[in-house]
């Protein structure tokens, strides 16, 4: 990525507080777009989250190279997070992805938000946030089933009840940090080849 970095910028300027409006408003509806594919069949959930990565990775690569400023990630997964629970999901979820959303602002922050490594590395470690919404089976798993059941049916949540474990949502959060590493690397590159030309980042 050409230029200098941008770390002393402010989150709070106006351009960057339009950057996480708008930033924010395309990561949630590539989420939600792809989170819908998890009503077809419980395993559509998993690979409805590795297809919004792979979207949202390249919106993340854009949205740091244009705001470059410490705090974006953590507004991003506020407000997500927020959206979230708006949504149904649980309340652990705001919690996670703002945490989750500050160790991302420091890892890109030390790479001077050019470093591809620091970069895809943030990204990676923000989108473990993903894994919120299914927290409370580790805790609560009869209440969640049963809404689960409420909204989706009862066939619908003894597929999911079958699916899930503590184990295999261990795993997942390991294959999300691997898959959202890859998928960032492929997003620098388009950011290089693509934005970086047209003047875009």
């Amino acid at each position: 990525m050409t230029g200098t970095s941008a770390a002393g910028d402010r989150i709070t300027t106006p351009r960057n507080l339009i950057n996480v409006g708008v930033f924010t408003a395309v990561y949630f509806v590539a989420l939600f777009a792809t989170g819908m594919l998890g009503a077809i069949h419980p395993t559509m959930i998993f690979i409805g989250g590795l297809l919004g990565s792979l979207i949202n990775a390249m919106v993340c690569m854009l949205y740091v190279a244009k705001t470059r400023a410490l705090g974006a990630y953590t507004l991003l997964g506020l407000i997500i997070g927020l959206l979230m629970v708006a949504t149904g999901h649980a309340w652990v979820t705001p919690i996670l992805s703002t945490v989750l959303g500050a160790l991302a602002d420091i890892i890109t922050r030390s790479g001077g938000y050019v470093r591809t490594s620091t970069n895809c590395l943030g990204f990676a470690v923000f989108s473990m946030w993903g894994i919120g919404p299914m927290l409370p089976i580790l805790w609560a798993s009869d209440e969640y089933f049963a809404k689960t059941a409420s909204s989706m049916g009862q066939d619908y949540a003894d597929k999911f009840q079958a699916l899930v474990s503590p184990p295999v949502i261990g795993g997942w959060l390991v294959l999300s940090l691997l898959v959202a590493y890859a998928c960032a690397l492929l997003g620098m590159k388009v950011l290089h080849r693509h934005f970086e030309r047209a003047g875009v980042a």
